[in-house]
């Protein structure tokens, strides 16, 4: 019988080790911090970095000022002579989780610090302290260290539920929200460092009364957690696949042991309560193993070689490099590498893998997401017969699967942006295009235009358009101001031409990720910014003879000069940023480009604010580029106008002159249509596709409030599945628009909104067969209410306090 004290010993033992550990992976200055996190929260003190007033609790219980602790005051001269002791207690603990102090801490790994705080702590002393983690975030970034505060009450995972105090422990870019619970708590017990105050109860069976402290035993974990717990990994492997891809191998592990699941923080507990200290009972280590072990019993190769590729990769041992030192990891890792046979090239280009060009990142990143979703698949089938967790709150299920749609699109038209991992520079001197007549796609490759160059490459993005791959080399830094651009097997004056659009783009383009919210997400999409490239792919002014200075003079239509009549515009590339953060790009060319162009981006404009649209033209003429750019802009400036102004009641008409013909354009709450005016009938016309209007013969007859549908209508987004909910009592009246704008309505009697919304979620997350192809595309959510006499839909289940939080 094992005393509980020795429980104590090996436990404060293995805490000495991975603090050893972690410390020895930090440099000195970075020591320094580590040290001082604890000692930040235990005083409070206007000398002190994230002093943010004197009502801010503070106070560690059992805290105790180490040598440490004073050389790290010293370092960073902060009066510690001046500093009372704290007469407060108002946290349990301390403690790091994650990376560090394990096998995976690299010069790159943040670190993860949970404030276990005292269980009488009121909203405002939270509140308090978030803000001033905040600030002590932002002074450690100061010297390039990451560390992120979490605020713990210590009975939420024994609760099942976060308290209402810690700011509702919303989902955010670096917190998990309600997508994880027991397996967070058990990743905590296997990684955790105690910084400072009570000794962490982590072991198997621990009594309810425990003196230690107990936040909840972790025997088994529910199987309906796998579900969010692999959409959160997916989404932060948007980041940092290499590190998602090991996270969600290890659930899909679990959920193959279930329900005898050996789960790791048993396994490490064991290992210690034999007093094996040594490398091999580290909690990445351990991580690696199983997944390891898991997919050497499935027979899968594949996957397998490029987990053990991720796995050195994270821990940042280059075995290659012979100046580097040789930390406690060092053996482990050589005899690892033996074992797997690899040849000294491929450990050399692991190890090279800062300097990475767009090709080798294009390539792992493409077998990253592809054996993450099908990880995600396996556990999708998983949790498909266990339902969704019933802490897990549907409006933070569809932010994660909006996000994961957005980045995992089949999507032709959509500008992906690359994650460069750990590349510092992926720019390229020269950039050929290569058109494919047999598909009729462009291949881009990072050499000159001569044929040797090109023997053993593959191309390094495939597009439907020249534009789209110019506009992808741009976004993602593959191409700079000095970069040439050529298109193999054409003349150089359309080399001339790719030069000068991709060095317009640049001006205009943020290469930076845009800033998406919360409140983006759970609405329809709308454009933010549109670029309109003209004349790239066909160029009318080229065989044009005409005095440019004329054109000025006699204020000349560009789109029908002359007696001829010519329209010198021959063709639109449409760039654009929506508000959910992706890039789209689409070719329009002919006569009626123009038109076509403002049909399709119409709807996306009008569901944006006329003010916030930034609409900018580049003219890739080779003659009258000024007059044709100020032509297009005052065109697509003056549709943006019209499509606001429009009403229910009401079309708006606009004439256009285009070579010979004379169009009408005409707005209206749908979007935009045109119709040559010359017809002898002409009337308005069918509006465009991409908004069509909404059909009413799908409405219930028994349906009379037209106000209803014309609300919708302001929400119609082509590719997004929309539900609005109008309760009436004990009768819920559903509205669903569907991906091709479709209206259909039902009712549905003696339901509330949250069991409607639950059940519907279900449907969408594991009944579509669509979800199991990657799409992620599950339903937005709206409650219809009457404000001031008039019909508003607005989000359901995000606060309005959340709505701002960047995602």
């Amino acid at each position: 019988m094992i005393k509980p004290c020795q429980f104590i010993k090996v436990s404060q033992r293995l805490n000495q080790v991975r603090t050893a550990r972690a410390q020895a992976g930090l440099t000195l200055e970075q020591r320094h911090l580590y040290n001082l996190i604890p000692f930040l929260f235990h005083i409070h003190d206007v000398h002190f970095p994230g002093y943010n007033g004197q009502l801010t609790a503070r106070g560690i219980r059992q805290f105790a000022l180490t040598e440490q602790i004073i050389a790290a005051c010293e370092y960073f001269k902060l009066p510690l002579a001046n500093v009372a002791e704290s007469d407060q207690e108002s946290f349990d603990g301390i403690y790091a989780m994650g990376s560090a102090g394990s096998f995976g801490q690299s010069h790159k790994s943040d670190i993860d610090v949970w404030l276990v705080h005292d269980t009488s702590l009121c909203c405002e002393d939270i509140f308090l302290l978030n803000q001033k983690a905040q600030k002590l975030t932002e002074w450690f970034a100061v010297f390039e260290l990451e560390v992120n505060f979490y605020m713990i009450h210590p009975r939420q995972f024994i609760d099942g539920h976060p308290h209402r105090c810690e700011g509702k422990m919303e989902m955010a870019h670096e917190h998990s929200g309600s997508a994880q619970h027991w397996l967070l708590l058990e990743e905590f017990y296997r990684t955790h460092v105690k910084l400072a105050g009570k000794t962490l109860a982590w072991w198997p069976e621990v009594k309810s009364k425990c003196p230690f402290l107990n936040l909840g035993e972790v025997s088994q974990l529910p199987a309906s957690e796998y579900f969010g717990a692999s959409l959160w990994q997916l989404y932060k492997g948007l980041e940092t696949p290499h590190k998602a891809l090991l996270k969600v191998l290890l659930l899909e592990a679990y959920a193959s042991e279930y329900p005898n699941t050996q789960l790791l923080c048993e396994t490490v507990w064991n290992k210690t309560l034999s007093e094996d200290f040594s490398a091999t009972n580290d909690a990445y280590y351990l991580l690696f193993e199983k997944i390891e072990h898991y997919l050497i019993g499935k027979g899968d190769s594949r996957r397998l070689e490029l987990v053990r590729r991720c796995f050195y990769l994270k821990c940042g041992i280059k075995l290659s490099d012979e100046t580097q030192p040789k930390d406690w990891r060092y053996g482990q890792m050589t005899k690892l590498v033996s074992q797997w046979e690899w040849p000294d090239s491929l450990i050399e280009t692991l190890d090279n893998c800062e300097n990475w060009h767009s090709g080798n990142l294009q390539w792992f990143n493409g077998q990253l997401n592809e054996l993450m979703l099908a990880s995600y698949q396996t556990l999708l089938q998983f949790a498909s017969k266990q339902g969704l967790r019933e802490g897990l709150r549907v409006d933070e299920l569809g932010l994660l699967t909006r996000k994961l749609h957005t980045y995992f699109s089949d999507d032709k038209d959509q500008i992906q942006q690359l994650n460069r991992l750990w590349s510092h520079s992926i720019a390229e001197e020269n950039l050929t295009i290569v058109h494919s007549r047999t598909n009729q796609e462009f291949y881009l490759y990072r050499q000159r235009p001569e044929r040797q160059y090109f023997m053993g490459e593959s191309a390094i993005y495939v597009a439907k358009s020249p534009i789209a791959t110019i506009m992808w080399a741009c976004l993602n830094g593959v191409a700079t101001p000095e970069t040439q651009w050529h298109e193999y097997g054409q003349p150089q004056g359309k080399s001339n031409r790719l030069n000068e659009a991709a060095k317009s783009l640049l001006d205009y383009i943020d290469t930076d990720k845009a800033k998406v919210s919360k409140r983006d997400l759970c609405q329809p999409w709308h454009i933010r910014k549109l670029i309109m490239l003209v004349n790239l792919e066909q160029d009318p002014t080229q065989t044009w003879r005409g005095q440019e200075f004329l054109i000025d003079r006699m204020n000349s239509n560009v789109l029908s000069l002359g007696r001829k009549q010519q329209n010198l515009l021959g063709s639109v590339d449409a760039i654009c940023l929506n508000s959910w953060g992706e890039w789209h790009c689409h070719h329009f060319e002919g006569e009626e480009a123009l038109l076509k162009a403002a049909a399709f981006i119409t709807p996306g404009l009008r569901r944006s604010s006329e003010d916030t649209t930034l609409i900018e033209v580049i003219s890739c003429s080779e003659k009258l580029k000024y007059q044709l750019e100020n032509v297009v802009s005052k065109f697509f400036r003056k549709v943006s106008r019209l499509c606001h102004k429009t009403n229910p009641a009401s079309t708006l008409v606009q004439p256009l002159q285009l070579g010979e013909k004379k169009f009408g354009i005409f707005f209206n709450n749908s979007g935009l249509a045109y119709e040559d005016m010359a017809s002898s009938q002409v009337q308005e016309p069918s509006l465009s596709q991409q908004c069509p209007p909404i059909s009413e013969q799908v409405l219930s007859t028994e349906y009379q409030d037209q106000d209803i549908p014309l609300v919708i209508q302001d929400f119609a987004a082509s590719g997004a599945i929309q539900y609005f909910l109008h309760p009436q009592g004990n009768r819920m009246e559903v509205f669903v628009l569907n991906e091709d704008n479709e209206l259909n309505f039902y009712t549905q009697e003696d339901i509330n909104i949250e069991a409607l919304v639950t059940k519907v979620s279900h449907h969408y997350a594991f009944d579509q067969p669509e979800q199991l192809n990657g799409k992620f595309n599950l339903p937005q959510f709206f409650k219809l209410l009457t404000v001031e006499g008039k019909i508003k839909a607005v989000p359901f289940g995000i606060e309005l306090d959340e709505l701002e939080i960047e995602f």
